[in-house]
């Protein structure tokens, strides 16, 4: 068991032998890499959100470079972009046909699996099916829709963000759900995934037999070290892995608040489905303040969300505050 001192708290792992240094409570925004940096659940562990149980299931970066899973975390460059010829428009394009491809392979074995788990499940997964059009709808934005080379880029980021998330969803149902409640035996080791942080024991121990990597934290009391542990070690800092440098051009914030809530991850969500939204032409503006605007936000709700009932603030209103409603309820309800 490792353990390491951060702030006014203990943490230890039962199954790692590494700690990785929370996330800090405050902006979430998009980094240099069109990610969200720590604050990213397919890049780095979360505090554990009942609602959300099934991001500690999200598999990390496989260490072999070859391994097809590899892709879901490559990083386009301009090379990967082909510029439109003969248009009425400079620097637009889409991402190449090559590197499309492959993606589209990964969601075909993806779209299999799917089908394979609802055959055999007769209740429908709302999650599920919210995550799977998400992808759909990304894929075909990707495939048909023309950009500009960072707007393709993002594409591709939440991509493969979803991906992740529908893979990690899957893997927790099938295989880490079932060990949680007894049905299959606990696991021997621990899995490569993302993982999470929690200062519930039961949570810590759900995990733990499950064979998802677990980092438990208790309040760092005076006196000597009690807790029973092999080596105290100093956490890794997201910056040493991760690209933590705001984007360019600047995005905005979407969500300002506490991360151990769903709240966050409902702005992540959102923020991915709605912010490439083109120029309003019925948007009304006096003439004396109209700007013309040339940032990739400039149709975007930039207020960020902030609290536990981020959800069903800001954009969430009418049919889509009840859908958010119930779909928290259903999160509720399979973890």
């Amino acid at each position: 068991m490792a353990a390491a001192i951060i702030g006014k708290f203990v943490y230890t792992s039962p199954n790692q032998r590494l700690i990785w240094l929370p996330p800090p409570n405050g902006e979430l925004y998009l980094r240099a890499d069109f990610r969200f940096g720590p604050h990213d659940h397919t890049l780095w562990p979360q505090p554990y959100v009942p609602e959300y149980c099934h991001l500690g299931a999200i598999p990390s970066k496989p260490i072999d470079p070859v391994d097809p899973l590899s892709i879901m975390w490559w990083n386009p460059t301009r090379g990967d972009f082909t510029t439109s010829s003969g248009g009425v428009m400079d620097g637009i394009g889409k991402l190449s046909s090559a590197r499309f491809s492959q993606l589209q392979e990964m969601k075909k074995g993806l779209a299999d699996r799917i089908a394979k788990y609802r055959s055999s499940t007769p209740n429908p997964n709302t999650v599920l099916a919210i995550l799977e059009r998400d992808l759909l709808h990304v894929s075909t934005r990707i495939s048909y829709l023309k950009t500009t080379f960072t707007q393709m880029v993002i594409g591709v980021t939440e991509f493969q963000r979803c991906y992740l998330e529908i893979l990690g969803l899957l893997d927790y149902l099938e295989i880490y759900k079932p060990r949680m409640d007894g049905k299959f035996p606990p696991a021997t080791s621990a899995a490569n995934c993302v993982g999470t942080f929690t200062n519930a024991p039961n949570v810590a121990q759900d995990f733990f037999t499950a064979g998802l990597p677990v980092w438990f934290i208790q309040p760092l009391r005076p006196g000597p070290f009690l807790h029973n542990v092999h080596n105290v070690v100093d956490p890794f800092e997201p910056a040493d892995f991760l690209s933590i440098a705001k984007s360019d051009p600047p995005s905005p914030v979407i969500y300002n608040g506490p991360l151990n809530v769903y709240g966050k991850h409902n702005a992540l969500h959102r923020f991915s489905r709605s912010w490439l939204v083109f120029e309003d032409p019925f948007q009304y503006e006096p003439a004396s303040t109209t700007q013309a605007s040339t940032s990739i936000w400039a149709s975007t709700n930039t207020q960020a969300s902030t609290g536990s009932q981020a959800s069903t603030s800001g954009a969430a209103r009418g049919p889509r505050r009840q859908s958010i409603s119930f779909l928290v309820a259903f999160l509720v309800s399979y973890c």
